[in-house]
This record gives C-alpha cells, structure tokens and sequence, in this order.
C-alpha cells in the first residue's frame, strides 16, 4: 500500500474548523451529527450554488470512512444534490470526490462537490473549466447560497 497525504491534521484542517464553527459559520447549510454541507469557496462563474459535503470528523480519503460514516454521508450527498438541482435551477448535477494530491484533492479532508450543472455549461471543456476558471465567491454570496440549500432541505424532508 502507498503512503497517503494528510497534510492538515483535525486541529488546523479548514474544514474541520469551519464544521466546530470557528470560520464562517454562517456558511454551514446543513450539519447533523456525522456531516454538515457548506458552499464551496471558488466556484465555476457558470455554476454558483457549488456545495461540498463533509464528515463532520476529520477523515483525510475515501480510503478510511468506514460503514458507520458511509450510509449518513451518502445519504447527505443525495440530499444535497437534490437541493442543488432545485435552487439552481439546473438541468443536472455533477458529484466529485478527489484522493490525494494527483487524484486533485487539496483539502486533506474528505469532500464531495455537488455542483449544479447546466446545458452548454463548458464546465469540463476549454480554457475556463473546472478547476482552472473557478473565481473566489464573495462571503455574502455564499451564505445566501447555503440559506437557499438550507431551505430546500427542509422542503426535502
């Protein structure tokens, strides 16, 4: 077996801290006792209402969730999706998970993106796809979007 990165451990990891509430906690859309979802930071121009779903403790890959983790988090992620399809108007959705730095994760905790897809989006083609044409979205911008998912999870129930 290879040795894997976990650059950020649980006491400095972004995500675990925006999960206990010490970094824009007004970001986080959803959280129960195993996951809490929040709006990516940089997102596609094209594809605003990108959310990440994230275990609530620090697991680094999707190596190491085990079956007590892997049923609530799938069970999030297919929530999520929904709401995000609905918010944003979307004629679909993309999840993506990625491991380790040459599998493109940069966040050593474990995530999956929901993002809201569209017809002619380029989302995977050309200069400006994912990741290469993501922007910074402002704060304000991103906790409406976790209010708006918020709401359409309640609906969802």
């Amino acid at each position: 077996m290879t040795e894997r990165s976990s650059a950020e451990p649980e006491g400095t990891c972004v995500f675990c801290r925006i999960v206990r509430g010490e970094l824009t906690p007004e970001v986080v859309a959803f959280r129960d006792s195993q996951t809490a979802v929040f709006p990516s930071r940089h997102q596609q121009p094209r594809n605003r209402g990108h959310m990440l779903v994230v275990p609530m403790q620090h697991v680094a890959h999707i190596y190491d969730v085990g079956a007590d983790l892997a049923g609530p988090l799938m069970t999030t992620l297919a929530r999520v999706a929904a709401a995000v399809k609905a918010v944003c108007s979307a004629d679909g959705v993309s999840v993506r998970q990625n491991n380790e730095p040459h599998g493109g994760q940069d966040i050593f905790h474990l995530h999956f993106h929901v993002i809201p897809r569209f017809d002619g989006d380029a989302f995977n083609t050309g200069d400006g796809r994912f990741p290469f044409g993501a922007v910074e979205v402002p704060l304000e911008e991103r906790i409406d979007q976790s209010r708006r998912v918020r709401e359409a999870l309640l609906q969802l129930r």
